[in-house]
């Protein structure tokens, strides 16, 4: 998070750069940090989109195959013993605190976030007057491989942003 901060710091001194109008977007993992900037500093941002990121970290972790864990353990955390590091580091226990319009785009067959906790973000975040878009692919999984969707779904960012942020 640290390095965001600071290389927003550096291009607020830009002259060519309007850093009073910022987005974030970010993928699978970057995924999981457009989550954690836009809830752990909400005054930044005016807008985020989240593709597929984990939100919150102790299920997520639960769910990897057991190949991974290794991995994870190291990486990540271990969700027995470092459950209470893992909550301290999820999106989910910061969201209270967003306060820029989010749009979620998913996979229907997303074997890493599943869409059932996405539409639970999505519902939550509603419930609390948060301007949440909901974009979910039918025949996608943890990425939008097919040509029609990504067409849809990056035409769909960048009228989110311009919508958010202006032209």
């Amino acid at each position: 998070v640290k390095d965001h901060v600071e290389a927003l710091k550096r291009l607020e001194k830009d002259s060519r750069i309007d850093s009073t109008r910022r987005g974030v977007v970010g993928r699978s993992y970057g995924g999981f940090m457009t989550l954690t900037l836009a809830s752990r500093l909400p005054g930044m941002w005016k807008a985020a989109v989240d593709m597929f990121g984990p939100y919150d970290l102790p299920a997520w972790a639960s769910r990897v195959p057991p190949s991974r864990m290794p991995y994870i353990r190291l990486a990540v955390g271990d969700p027995e013993k470092e459950r209470d590091f893992l909550l301290e580091r999820s999106p989910k226990t910061y969201l209270h605190k967003l306060e820029c319009p989010l749009m979620i785009i998913q996979g229907k067959h997303d074997p890493r976030v599943p869409e059932p906790e996405s539409a639970q973000l999505v519902e939550d975040l509603r419930l609390k007057g948060v301007n949440v878009d909901y974009l979910v692919f039918e025949d996608e999984g943890h990425d939008v491989l097919r040509f029609k969707n990504r067409v849809v779904c990056y035409n769909a960012i960048t009228e989110f942003f311009l919508k958010n942020l202006g032209s």
